[in-house]
């Protein structure tokens, strides 16, 4: 090893880790809000969305950390959160059908057109969009959440936007079905 080897070396480790720092940053101020909302829209839960936004953004860190780039950040980021709200799930014990009736949940209980519309009861909304696979409420999430074109929305999906309207159109024609159902 040469004289001053070894310090260019510390210089180039430092670099990189100061651009992996930079990177995490701009990814964290730019996307913080949008995944905290997915995953609220998500969840239903505030206290949980938090939780597991942090733990998107620690996960997003040890990754870069570990000497691994990022190029499609947005679709990372959207997969990490997906991810880790599919864990915390798996995690976490669901009630029963039964034991949600005894402490007084009615699945009959009041589901008018108004109350949908008017925005007022984001339960029902999830509850209409609940069957839907995974990629569907995605893209709802996305153009109806997050209002993002549908050209940013084939984009992410790797879709032509010809594509990604007819499939929209589609979730939304099932939703429809749903909703007509429910009544």
């Amino acid at each position: 090893m040469k004289p001053g080897e070894s310090s260019q070396l510390k210089s180039d480790h430092f670099e990189s880790n100061s651009k992996k720092e930079d990177q995490f940053f701009s990814l964290f101020e730019r996307y913080q809000d949008p995944i905290f909302r997915f995953l609220y829209f998500r969840s239903g839960n505030r206290a949980v969305a938090l939780d597991i936004t942090q733990d998107t953004f620690t996960k997003t860190w040890m990754y870069l950390a570990s000497g691994k780039t990022i190029t499609h950040e947005e679709g990372f980021l959207y997969r990490t959160a997906r991810n880790a709200l599919i864990d915390y799930y798996k995690r976490s014990k669901s009630a029963s059908l039964d034991a949600l009736m005894e402490s007084g949940f009615d699945p009959e209980d009041d589901l008018s057109n108004e109350k949908i519309f008017k925005g007022d009861d984001m339960a029902t909304v999830r509850s209409l969009v609940e069957g839907l696979d995974e990629e569907s409420k995605q893209i709802v999430f996305l153009r109806f959440s997050e209002e993002r074109p549908i050209e940013e929305i084939a984009i992410l999906f790797g879709k032509t936007t010809n594509a990604m309207t007819v499939q929209i159109h589609r979730i939304m024609k099932k939703l429809r079905g749903r909703f007509t159902n429910s009544k």
